[in-house]
């Protein structure tokens, strides 16, 4: 399945709530610098919810893995403050096997939680997973993650029990009308 256009090539400028002007657009190689920086503010428990586990840091090999992406089977999309250039945040998705259905991941700077920036990041990788035809988005959250599970619900996923304190939400892109 192949991308149609340059959507996912093009860059968006958005204001979040807190008033940021913001430039997502996808990640290029050269963002794996601002990784660590990013982390730093970004707070333990933020890394847990997101990576389901304890983590002190990511090793200089995961911030490369996260920055160099296989446009074939991923993208992701990076929010970055237009006046400083600084990290705020990033979404990823991956394609499955079945080419219809990809996983989505997300962080933000933890001093933005509640600013806005994970909608618009969600909200771009949304409209990308639909223009390159996808079926249904989905991403595994914990159970106390509530911030997470209700934006999902905000922007139309519906959420499963997985049991052992994990849900997954899942987005039908072809029979779900459009929440903004």
């Amino acid at each position: 399945m192949s991308d149609k256009g340059d959507f996912g090539l093009s860059e968006g400028h958005e204001t979040a709530r807190g008033g940021e002007r913001v430039l997502i657009r996808p990640v290029r190689p050269e963002d794996t610098a601002l990784y660590p920086e990013f982390l730093a503010d970004v707070s333990a428990e933020d890394l847990r919810l997101r990576f389901f586990a304890r983590i002190a840091e990511l090793s200089a090999d995961e911030m490369n893995w996260l920055g160099h992406i296989d446009r074939q089977h991923a993208i992701a999309f990076i929010a970055l403050d237009e006046d400083t250039g600084r990290m705020l945040g990033l979404v990823r998705l991956k394609d499955e096997l079945d080419e219809e259905t990809s996983e989505f991941a997300i962080l933000v700077r933890s001093r933005l939680k509640g600013h806005g920036l994970g909608w618009l990041l969600m909200r771009r990788v949304i409209d990308y997973a639909k223009e390159k035809g996808l079926r249904r988005v989905y991403g595994d959250v914990l159970a106390e993650n509530t911030a997470m599970l209700q934006m999902s619900a905000e922007l139309g996923f519906n959420e499963e029990d997985l049991g052992s304190g994990l849900r997954r939400v899942v987005l039908d892109l072809e029979n779900t009308a459009d929440a903004h």
